[in-house]
């Protein structure tokens, strides 16, 4: 099992960031409203609980206090330079896609195959988790589906970079 010991600073920041990334990547690709993010937000809390809970000493040093701040803390930075509001969501997929594909180098780099899978499984699961957390385009919870196209699009593109294929 490897530990935040075994990565360079670098690839511990791909490893650290690309679950939040995940998370917020596939909620900007839909239009959830605010109520619709609460959940969304909620789906990734409960991911974390289970992940913690887990059998996983990788992940569990992840999703550590100290550290799923730091996340936070450079993704936020990362947003100030984006100005354009309608290339938020393109800019966070791509630096979720990059991230994972990041993190997913590294753990093959350290032969962590049993890791690799576990967080492969983990970014999967939080993307498929905030995509079905609440409808999208319905009025006052009436219609609307449950993933929308932007989600979908994204956690097929999340899946090829996830599976070995290209971002």
């Amino acid at each position: 099992m490897a530990t935040r010991a075994d990565f360079s600073p670098e690839q511990w920041q791909a490893l650290r960031n690309a679950p939040q990334l995940v998370a917020l990547a596939t909620a900007a690709a839909g239009n959830s409203g605010l109520l619709g993010s609460l959940s969304e937000g909620m789906a990734m809390a409960s991911t974390i609980a289970e992940t913690l809970r887990g059998e996983q000493p990788l992940l569990k040093e992840l999703f550590a206090r100290e550290e799923m701040q730091a996340a936070q803390d450079q993704i936020k930075a990362s947003l100030k330079s984006v100005t354009d509001r309608a290339a938020l969501g393109s800019h966070l997929q791509q630096a979720a896609t990059d991230a994972v594909s990041a993190a997913l180098a590294a753990l093959a780099a350290k032969g962590a195959s049993a890791d690799a899978e576990a967080f492969r499984t983990l970014l999967t699961a939080i993307g498929e988790k905030v995509a079905n957390a609440s409808k999208e385009g319905g009025f006052l919870g009436f219609g609307g589906e449950r993933v929308s196209d932007g989600e979908r699009q994204f956690l097929a593109r999340l899946q090829s970079v996830v599976s070995g294929g290209a971002a």
